[in-house]
């Protein structure tokens, strides 16, 4: 049985700064990895999107929420067969100590029971949030470090850029973009796009004075 040392010891775990410092760390990597990605050309390459949209913009948010959708989908996957199963076995086992409780709730022992049944549940939930978060941010970035999709890179042209150290760190920057924006996923593009909308009304829709 899991002691309360134990729960404790990984609740530190996931404490929000440490939360946060992981990704901080792996968006670190993947910044480091598109360095010489970007160098060596693979950013660079990019796909061609006209059979999308005769729109160069629109075919790129179309295709980007694509490539979201089908993270979301990678991402949904790993949870259905490794994160589920323990997930569900984890609440029987509070409800079941939940049930004992009201039988007799007094017994300070089951309350210690229930108590340590809910952090088992919570710590878990925290702890496979942040790795398929890992997942999903990891897929994005690498997709990007290829050049197969980018969030900025479709925007700019390299000749605009001064040196090719800026265009390298510019792309670095991209890669971790592209992965953020993809590990959001498409609840999040679609609010982007949402906020868009509003700050960009159609012409038709402006109100004249």
């Amino acid at each position: 049985m899991v002691t309360k040392k134990d729960l404790l010891r990984t609740a530190e775990i996931n404490t929000r700064t440490k939360y946060l410092n992981s990704i901080i760390k792996l968006s670190l990597v993947f910044f480091l990895i598109a360095l010489p990605a970007s160098y060596y050309g693979f950013t660079s390459q990019s796909i061609d999107l006209s059979q999308v949209s005769d729109n160069l913009f629109l075919a790129h948010i179309i295709f980007l929420g694509f490539i979201i959708a089908v993270n979301e989908r990678i991402v949904e996957a790993f949870k259905r067969t490794y994160r589920r199963r323990t997930a569900l076995e984890y609440a029987n086992q509070l409800i079941f100590a939940q049930k004992e409780l009201s039988l007799d709730p007094n017994n300070e022992e089951l309350k210690t029971i229930v108590q340590l049944r809910e952090a088992i549940v919570n710590d878990y939930a925290a702890e496979t949030g942040r790795m398929c978060l890992t997942v999903s941010l990891a897929i994005g970035c690498i997709l990007s470090s290829i050049g197969a999709v980018n969030i900025l890179g479709a925007l700019v042209n390299n000749e605009q850029l001064s040196s090719v150290w800026h265009i390298v760190i510019f792309d670095s920057v991209d890669v971790v973009l592209t992965g953020w924006v993809i590990s959001g996923g498409s609840e999040g593009w679609t609010n982007v796009l949402y906020n868009a909308r509003t700050l960009f009304p159609a012409p038709g829709n402006e109100r004249t004075g």
